[in-house]
């Protein structure tokens, strides 16, 4: 099972993915309000999925692999709740 820094980990991917598709500029501060975390936190794990190549922290979006990341996410969740509607 993943530990909540894994969690908010995938979160601070997938909220950048949403700010990303509805045009609005992501920030720490963005994020931190979004995520309702502090944004020490957010900065925090900002860089280490910089770390890991899954966003540019200096940016605050996705970087490519972390675009691909994200959409996977996206669709799995879609397939996810489709599977249980069905």
């Amino acid at each position: 099972m993943q530990n909540n820094e894994e969690k908010l980990a995938w979160r601070v991917l997938e909220a950048l993915f949403e700010f990303g598709r509805a045009d609005v500029p992501a920030s720490p501060r963005a994020l931190s309000s979004w995520l309702g975390v502090p944004e020490t936190r957010v900065q925090e794990l900002l860089a280490r999925l910089d770390a890991q190549s899954l966003v540019d922290r200096e940016r605050c979006r996705l970087s490519m692999q972390g675009l691909v990341l994200a959409v996977s996410m996206h669709g799995a969740q879609k397939l996810d709740r489709h599977s249980i509607a069905a």
